[in-house]
């Protein structure tokens, strides 16, 4: 008989995005393991319908208010509403939305419920409301996965496991040797000002951006802006990547991109520097650096294919495979039997 597991999530695809995309690959190994998979999300936008099948994944989409409160009232509300779903399954695993499920905690106590944080690591100093929703989802959790060592330190939580994501190897293509491509959000607060600086004074190279936000107009300026594509063929395509997430950073490395990224404050320099890749990949504090670091990179043939190729073997062992055994392993390790009102047998 199928386990039933229930992901909560803010965004689910179609929307693009890191999270969305953990989910999904995710998701699809579990399946292939007999699993029955569930995403309950928004619906972000009005041409989706509310209830969807995704390879194999069921999608239930709700509308939720964006005033904040009343979001979360109605959140509240509509899982009340749908109350089955969450009676029904054996699992729940809640990304990011632990807020979600504050009371079917209180109703369903011996329920098996886990959290994975992928964080907001863009956004810095860390808010004491954030702090707060982190502690209070990791301590109502049975077991907590973290994406980045960061957030222990920063959120003072204790993960049971730190993962970085996962990617498979692409088909690798012939590179072209004066493109550099930037993926990402294009966004502000994630140094991206800094990376705008460095392709300004970058001569001779062809440069496009793999994403959208509120400095889509300014990117314009620096390159050819693609909105949120797959990167994918661009990835195999370009010689240089600057990136900003993880997902991104390991993707980069698997098409056999020598990997930049920026920061500009103590939190996303550890965000790049509490990693076990960190050796592999270039990052800096300002453009002058960044940008002397290109142009050594950029001449020294043996340097670059040094780095590249040792970022390249150790990202090969990093797949979504490893990354379902991780959440199987923590699963199996918590959770205990229930009744069929969910409260845990004695």
């Amino acid at each position: 008989m199928k386990k039933k597991v229930i992901f909560f999530t803010r965004l689910f695809y179609p929307h693009l995005g890191g999270i969305e995309r953990h989910i999904l690959e995710l998701s699809n190994r579990l399946i292939k393991k007999k699993y029955d998979v569930t995403v309950i999300t928004t619906l972000y936008d009005d041409s989706l319908s509310y209830s969807d099948t995704v390879h194999g994944i069921t999608v239930i989409r709700f509308q939720q208010p964006k005033i904040k409160i009343l979001g979360i009232l109605y959140t509240w509300l509509w899982l009340v509403k749908n109350i089955s779903l969450i009676k029904q399954s054996e699992i729940i695993h809640i990304h990011d939305v632990f807020i979600w499920y504050w009371p079917f905690k209180l109703i369903y106590p011996g329920k098996p419920v886990f959290t994975t944080i992928h964080g907001r690591w863009g956004k810095y100093p860390v808010s004491l409301s954030d702090i707060i929703q982190k502690k209070i989802a990791a301590g109502l959790s049975d077991g907590v996965i973290s994406i980045g060592a960061y957030i222990d330190k920063y959120y003072g939580i204790t993960s049971d496991i730190i993962s970085y994501g996962a990617t498979f190897k692409p088909k690798l293509a012939t590179k072209n040797q004066r493109l550099v491509i930037y993926v990402g959000r294009l966004d502000s607060d994630i140094a991206l000002n800094t990376i705008f600086e460095v392709f300004k004074n970058i001569k001779g190279y062809k440069k496009e951006f793999c994403g959208d936000g509120e400095l889509k107009k300014e990117a314009y300026l620096y390159g050819k802006v693609h909105g949120f594509v797959d990167p994918g063929p661009y990835l195999r395509k370009a010689k240089f990547c600057f990136a900003s997430g993880y997902l991104t950073i390991l993707e980069a490395m698997a098409a056999k991109c020598l990997v930049f990224a920026a920061y500009s404050n103590p939190l996303q320099k550890d965000y790049y520097e509490l990693t076990p890749f960190n050796k592999f990949i270039i990052s800096a504090g300002n453009y002058a650096e960044l940008l002397d670091k290109f142009n050594y990179y950029s001449k020294n043939t043996k340097a670059y294919r040094k780095k590249v190729e040792a970022g390249f073997k150790w990202v090969s062992d990093q797949t979504w495979e490893k990354m379902a055994e991780n959440y199987l392993s923590l699963w199996q390790k918590r959770v205990k039997p229930v009744d069929k009102n969910g409260k845990e047998k004695r």
